[in-house]
């Protein structure tokens, strides 16, 4: 299978590409610029594995939540390529592709990915290692720092079997989250493949008008807040 993955919903920006059994991914953190340099990853990374957008089996979206001008440029790049490919779109949240690299990096019971929102707020994703697989113990959520912190504690308890990642590891921490080990900075394309992969296979791509961002907070409310 031939499948492009992209994420841009923090500041790094990221494109991967799975070609049967390689992975070949460009990452660069460059705040404002996705939308300049994204086409650019992607481009690269087919020529430089010799292949062409036409040979691609399907795409992968990190939904978000995170920028909403980044989950947008993420989808609406995927959704581009769908529609003049004709492919499906795999969609897998941007906290998920968190908890994925951080478990890659080691075992453990629980994964804690969380994102900064700004506004003093962060993007809360908590999931329960079982075997390979991640299972999310609560839908993801937008919450001050102090409620993030109240929450997870109500799911790993008294663990000390538990890693972080993300932005908002540090706002958690100063909220008085422990002082779990971070095991990733940004969600990276690379970790959305192989579960986007499978996605595919099981013929759970969606269409590409259904490729869309998951922004957890209301966007007009962004707006509010932002322009006072």
């Amino acid at each position: 299978m031939k499948i492009i993955a992209i994420d841009t919903s923090t500041e790094n920006c990221s494109v991967a590409l799975l070609n049967e059994d390689s992975i070949t991914f460009k990452s660069e953190v460059a705040p404002q610029k996705h939308a300049e340099i994204v086409l650019e990853m992607l481009d690269t990374i087919l020529k430089e594995s010799s292949l062409s957008k036409d040979e691609l089996d399907g795409l992968v979206l990190g939904i978000g939540p995170g920028s909403f001008t980044g989950v947008r440029i993420a989808a609406s790049t995927v959704q581009g390529l769908a529609l003049g490919l004709n492919l499906k779109v795999a969609k897998i949240t941007s906290l998920e592709a968190l908890a994925i690299e951080a478990l890659s990096k080691g075992s453990s019971s629980y994964v804690v990915s969380s994102i900064d929102a700004r506004m003093g707020e962060v993007y809360l994703a908590v999931y329960k290692v079982e075997g390979s697989a991640l299972t999310l113990l609560s839908e993801e959520k937008v919450l001050k720092p102090e409620n993030a912190v109240a929450q997870l504690k109500q799911f790993v308890g008294d663990s000390e079997n538990v890693v972080c990642a993300g932005s908002g590891v540090e706002l958690l921490k100063k909220a008085g989250m422990k002082d779990y080990p971070k095991q990733a900075d940004f969600p990276q394309a690379q970790y959305l493949l192989n579960k986007g992969a499978e996605l595919l296979s099981l013929g759970k791509g969606v269409n590409p008008e259904e490729a869309l961002p998951l922004y957890v907070r209301n966007e007009v409310t962004w707006k509010k807040v932002s322009e006072q």
